[in-house]
Formats: C-alpha cells, structure tokens, sequence
C-alpha cells in the first residue's frame, strides 16, 4: 500500500501518484470532491472544497448532497474570482432536476450564477473534449441507489506506427523530412473514476470505456466499507463497495498502474481504515495492496 500522501489543513495530496496532484476530501455520507489541478478538473462538488473553484471542469457522478451539495457555491466562487463560467457535465437523465436546482440557487442568491451545464450519458462514442487540454471524457454506467456514472480521461498522443518501430532515429527523420506521416493518434487512458457504485459497475456498459478505464494510470475507486463491522452483501445493498469486493475482482485491477481508494465510511478512524485494507489484502493480494493509496484526509 502507498504512503504518499499528506493531508494539509483541508486538503489531500498526493504528490507522486501517476504524475498526477490530487486535492480534495472524500468522506463517505459527508462530501466527495476531488480535484485535478494539472487538468482543471474535478470530480463532484462535495461542499465545494476550496480548491475544485478553480477546477474548469466538473464531472458530477449522481445526485445525492454529498457529492452535489455545493455545486452552487462553486459556480458563484468562479465568478465572484472573475474566473470563466465553469463546464459541468451531469447524468443525462439528472439535467432536468439538476438545472432546477440552480434556478432555484439564483433566485435565493439573486445571481446569475453563469455556467455551461451538458447532458452527458454513457457512451463509447460520445465524449467531451476538454477545453486547452489534450484530455477527453468519457462516461460509463455505475450501479447506485439512483442514476449514477462514472468518467474515463483520456488524453490524446501520437505513436510512431507499427511499421516504423524497428528504424533508427536517422530513417525516422528522414521520413519525416519528406512529409512521410509517421504516427497514429491514440487514444490513453489517464485516470478511471468510479464515484459511488457497487462493484457490479464491472459488468455495466459500455464495456468498451470500462475496458479502456481499468487500464488507466490511476483508477479512483470507492471502498466504504473495509471491515465485518458491515458485510459485502450490505455494503451492496446500500450501493457500495467493501474491500472485500474488491479483493474478489483483483485480477481485473492488474493492467492499471495505482489505485486511489476513496469514499471509506465516516465511522472508521485513519488507523481502522489502514489496518482494514492490510487484513483483507496484504497476503492474499500483496501485488493488488502496493498498489493502493488509501484517501485519509477528514479522518482522525
């Protein structure tokens, strides 16, 4: 298990992880909100942490307060700092009720509340590309209590084709040189995040944007529940994953480089959490365990 991370007054961060500083706090039934500074993204609003503000992009998983509570405060902070009106792409079958929501924040705020809010449904042919960023998004079905989804980040490189792997630098140049089109754009998976769901999201669709997730850098991961205190078969009643589950899907983790576990119950303490993930994995899956990095930050 990793032990690359700090928490800094309200913040979490990881400094190493995949390339990737993350910020934010994730406390089961309280807030979740998690940020990327190096792609202005977040990941749901929580009660809007200081630092999603500055995140161009948000990405809200489902509905429920915890993870949507502070969606107003963050639009009104942007534009309060002068900041361009945020993007928010929101479950397809929630824009509606979402978009209510703010109404009824601009009439309490007597604010515009300016932002561009889309409609994104899970689709192995539909995604956003991001704006200044070599990043897209793309969106898969999680299983929760009500209509919830997960993202995928991809960003956009060029590979030298296949035929022209086994040439020197010269010959390559020399191609090059010549208008020779020597690369393919691919597509990479960079970061896998799951929100709140059980582990059936494995089985869900599109099987193709899960497929191209599992094999991201880093998969952020919800693990509520990581001791008896609450079975596997109640933490999947509630929506929720026990780390158990996640033992039993090991393999399905092995292509991706670090797991992020977020999300643990509010009633466990950083030392309960640690040792839960230590007797569930460390011997029966030590490979899967030097993977992990528990999100402690909110625990005593």
């Amino acid at each position: 298990m990793n032990g690359k991370n700090e928490q800094k007054g309200n913040r979490f961060v990881v400094e190493t992880l995949s390339g990737f500083n993350i910020e934010g706090l994730s406390i089961g039934g309280q807030e979740t909100s998690i940020i990327f500074p190096q792609l202005k993204l977040c990941f749901d609003s929580g009660r809007c942490t200081q630092r999603c503000v500055y995140a161009d992009t948000m990405c809200l998983t489902h509905t429920h307060m915890d993870h949507i509570g502070g969606l107003g405060m963050y639009i009104a902070s942007r534009n309060l700092l002068s900041l361009p009106p945020p993007t928010i792409l929101v479950p397809e079958s929630k824009i509606e009720a979402i978009s209510n929501f703010i109404d009824a924040l601009r009439v309490l705020d007597d604010s515009d509340l300016p932002h561009e809010m889309i409609p994104f449904a899970p689709s192995a042919e539909t995604c956003y590309s991001m704006k200044n960023k070599n990043y897209k998004i793309k969106a898969f079905e999680t299983v929760h209590p009500i209509a919830s989804q997960g993202y995928v980040i991809l960003s956009t490189k060029q590979k030298l084709k296949d035929k022209y792997l086994s040439l020197k630098g010269s010959e390559i140049k020399a191609l090059k040189d010549d208008g020779v089109e020597i690369t393919d754009t691919v597509d990479v998976p960079e970061i896998m995040f799951t929100g709140d769901t059980t582990m059936d999201f494995l089985h869900s669709s599109p099987q193709e944007v899960i497929q191209e997730g599992l094999k991201s850098r880093l998969v952020c991961l919800e693990c509520t529940f990581v001791n008896d205190d609450v079975s596997p078969a109640d933490a999947k009643r509630f929506g929720h994953t026990h780390v158990r589950d996640i033992a039993e899907n090991a393999d399905r983790f092995r292509e991706c480089e670090n797991i992020l576990l977020i999300h643990f119950s509010a009633r466990y303490t950083r030392e309960e959490i640690r040792e839960g993930l230590r007797n569930q994995l460390a011997e029966s899956h030590a490979w899967l365990y030097a993977k992990i990095t528990p999100m402690l930050a909110g625990y005593d």
